[in-house]
Parts: C-alpha cells; sequence; structure tokens
C-alpha cells in the first residue's frame, strides 16, 4: 500500500463487514449505526441528503478485484511486461 501512494496511486486497506464495524475512526465518526448485532449498519445519509460541497454521485460502479493490476503494475510502478508475467505465473496476483 504504500509503495502504491507514494507512487501516487490512492491506496488503502480493504475491509470485511466485520471489520468496518470494528474500525475505531469509522466508530469514531459515528459513521456506524450501533443496533443489535444482525441490525448493525453503515450510515448513508451524508450519501442520501448531499454533501454541504458538492453534489453527491454514484454513476460508475467500482473496479473489480485486480482489474487494472497490469496498469498500475507496468505503467504506473515501472514494472516489465515480463515481470507482469511471472506475477501472473506465481499467483501473487488475482
Amino acid at each position: 500500500m504504500s509503495v502504491l501512494q507514494a507512487s501516487g496511486v490512492p491506496a488503502g486497506i480493504v475491509e470485511n463487514s466485520a471489520d468496518i464495524f470494528e474500525d475505531p475512526q469509522l466508530r469514531s465518526a459515528a459513521f456506524l449505526a450501533n443496533g443489535a448485532q444482525r441490525d448493525r449498519h453503515v450510515h448513508t445519509s451524508w450519501f442520501e441528503h448531499g454533501l454541504s460541497e458538492t453534489p453527491a454521485q454514484a454513476s460508475t460502479p467500482s473496479p473489480c478485484i485486480g482489474e487494472h493490476n497490469e496498469y498500475v503494475l507496468t505503467k504506473i510502478l515501472g514494472k516489465t511486461d515480463e515481470e507482469f508475467v511471472e506475477l501472473l505465473a506465481s499467483g501473487v496476483l488475482e
């Protein structure tokens, strides 16, 4: 993650739903609704009611996992095509 960020690629951790509800930053930002275990959910009022400075839009879907691996590794991080193929063959990339 730090290599990507140092190269100007926005990157962060990927959390599963259990991790999200334990995340101290999200808890402190009141981003999570604290109901019963089965009723917990993420607040979406900031999106549903719009943001103060800019309109909220969700017009493009998120990329699939690994969709941009080749571009990021070869064009941004400078790996050769051969290095990329080696990474694919080794199973490092999914």
